[in-house]
Order: C-alpha cells, then sequence, then structure tokens
C-alpha cells in the first residue's frame, strides 16, 4: 500500500521487472511472490517503528482516506516511507525477500540458489538492513521530534546494525 515493486531497482535490485504490460506467468509469479512480501513485511515493519496502536492508526488511514479528510501527520509519514531510493520500508522487505529466497545480485543479473552451492546472499542483507538502521535513525529522530507522533513506540532492533559474522 506504501511501497511496490518500482522500488526495487539499482542497489534494490531482485531482477524482477515490475512494470511490463505483456506478462508471462513466471513474470506473473516472481511479482505476486514480491507483492506477497511487500504485503506481509510493510504492515510488519510500521509496527515495529510506530507500534501496534499508531501503525494500526496510520493503516487504516491509508486504507480508507479520501481528498478530503487528509491528516498531515500521515501523509508526511507516508512520503518519509515512499520516497524512491530512500526508503527503509523497501529495504526492509527487500531484506526479508532476499533472506528467504536466497537470491544474489550479481553483475549480470539476479541468481537464486537451487542446489547445495547457493549463493551466499550476506553481503546483500547486511548492505540493505545497515541502510536502512541509517534512514531508520533519521525516521526516529523526525517521530521524537513532532509531538503529533507522540506514543509511537519505537523496536530498539531496528536502530542496530549488524555484520556478517553476527556480531
Amino acid at each position: 500500500m506504501i511501497i511496490d515493486g518500482s522500488y526495487f531497482t539499482g542497489m534494490l535490485s531482485l531482477g524482477i521487472i515490475w512494470d511490463i504490460d505483456s506478462d508471462s506467468p513466471t513474470r506473473i509469479a516472481e511479482r505476486d511472490n514480491l507483492q506477497s512480501y511487500i504485503d506481509r513485511y510493510e504492515r510488519q515493519y510500521l509496527q515495529l517503528v510506530l507500534g501496534e496502536d499508531m501503525s494500526r492508526q496510520f493503516w487504516d488511514y491509508l486504507s480508507s482516506h479520501s481528498a478530503e479528510d487528509k491528516i498531515e501527520k500521515w501523509d508526511t509519514l507516508k512520503e518519509k516511507l515512499s520516497e524512491k531510493g530512500y526508503s527503509p520500508l523497501a529495504n526492509y522487505v527487500y531484506f526479508h525477500y532476499v533472506r528467504r529466497c536466497g537470491v544474489k545480485q550479481t553483475p549480470t543479473g539476479t541468481v537464486y540458489g537451487s542446489t547445495e552451492d547457493r549463493a551466499n546472499p550476506n553481503n546483500l542483507l547486511v548492505s540493505a538492513w545497515n541502510d536502512m538502521v541509517e534512514m531508520n535513525e533519521s525516521l526516529f529522530r523526525y517521530l521524537c521530534g513532532n509531538k503529533g507522533y507522540d506514543g509511537f513506540e519505537f523496536d530498539k532492533s531496528m536502530l542496530e546494525e549488524i555484520n556478517t559474522m553476527g556480531i
């Protein structure tokens, strides 16, 4: 609802072409799979950075508002989460997609591991997560500095970087 497959280009490329009119069954399946990750992890991300109550209010607003009943704080938050090329939400979805699907981005395209010698996606995971953490720090400061978001509950794990060593 906030992002779509068009966010997964450049550093977040998954090799899925999102906006082509002629669809093969494979392309449809890839897009449906990615959309299922977006649907699941968008909500999870919002719960982690806003808390259960505020994320529900935000989600309800996104699901039901009309042009007449705009609420500036929610529109601003949506803009912060959906900026192309700088979306912590896209990084969070990417992290979970790559982790679960065993995807590795290479100079010649995306590689999906199909044997025991699967491509190691750790470098992609660490980079995507740590970039998200940087964006989350900015989001956290924004939420703290605006009274309209009083009562948000930011999970501190969303501010912790990771590395390939698990340290």
